[in-house]
């Protein structure tokens, strides 16, 4: 136990923003890797498939923080509760910590009972750190696509990790973009977003490096030209809140998020009709 958390706590003293949720999400950025490191080194999971924002950040360099991680499960034979249990298990040995976990469909949430220790706690605010996996095993809308193993050295933990090949994973950003149905509001029921800003800062992300999405992958999608219109389209969507709002846990630097809040329409319709 004392080991992670003196781990855990240099991390967070190695940054000077005060923003307690973005301190949280850097620990869970550790979390994650002992999770891969985990799932990869094991025969019975190495086949699931990592994909999504988390996915982006360990494995392309994606410069923002994810809070989950998402898995495909191809195979379609990965049992949840044991997938929970053996994470659970396996931390205890390592670290001597006991974590409360619970599966709910394809997720599983563990919850490490660290915030206290680390001051990212008020009294009577819960213990816990919430990291979640999802785990999904309907890929059948996508049956052209490869996998790829690809070598993530973090936290002074070496993985082979396996994942889609670049231009599947963006095709699954672009699901998220046209599909995703999410607000979020206060406690008043006020809305505050309309859309999750990290589906758009990461599809900036892959515009800009020049990525062709693989279009066999895009739901409902056939050509070029059609998605290039029906993204335009979703942009309309896209305010200026939303983006700031879902950015300003993930990324350190304040006034880029506060422009990029801004500009990031502008960005992306140069970006999508050059595609």
């Amino acid at each position: 136990m004392e080991e992670l958390i003196a781990v855990m706590k240099k991390l967070v003293e190695g940054s000077n923003f005060q923003n307690k949720v973005f301190k949280r999400n850097i620990l869970k950025d550790y979390l994650q890797i002992l999770v891969l490191d985990y799932i990869y080194s094991s025969r019975e999971y190495s086949n699931l498939i990592f994909y999504g924002g988390s996915c982006l950040a360990h494995c392309f360099s994606l410069p923002r923080l994810s809070e989950d991680l998402d898995f495909v499960d191809i195979a379609q034979n990965c049992d949840l509760n044991k997938l929970s249990y053996d994470i659970t298990r396996s931390v205890k040995e390592e670290f001597g910590i006991d974590i409360k976990t619970s599966v709910q469909k394809f997720r599983i949430y563990l919850k490490f009972p660290v915030l206290q220790s680390l001051s990212l706690a008020e009294k009577g605010e819960s213990d816990l750190l919430f990291l979640k996996i999802e785990v999904f095993k309907d890929f059948a809308y996508c049956n052209r696509y490869k996998t790829e193993i690809r070598p993530l050295f973090k936290f002074n933990r070496s993985i082979l990790v396996r994942t889609f090949d670049i231009s599947t994973l963006m095709s699954t950003k672009i699901n998220a973009v046209l599909r995703r149905l999410w607000v979020r509001t206060d406690k008043e029921g006020r809305e505050l977003a309309r859309v999750k800003g990290r589906d758009y800062f990461d599809l900036m992300w892959y515009l800009e490096k020049g990525i062709i999405p693989n279009i066999n992958c895009v739901i409902g999608i056939k050509d070029v030209a059609v998605l290039k219109k029906k993204l335009l389209e979703n942009l309309e969507r896209v305010d200026k809140s939303s983006i700031k709002i879902d950015l300003e846990p993930l990324i350190e630097n304040t006034a880029f998020v506060e422009n990029l809040s801004r500009n990031i329409r502008t960005i992306l319709k140069r970006q999508i009709s050059r595609m």
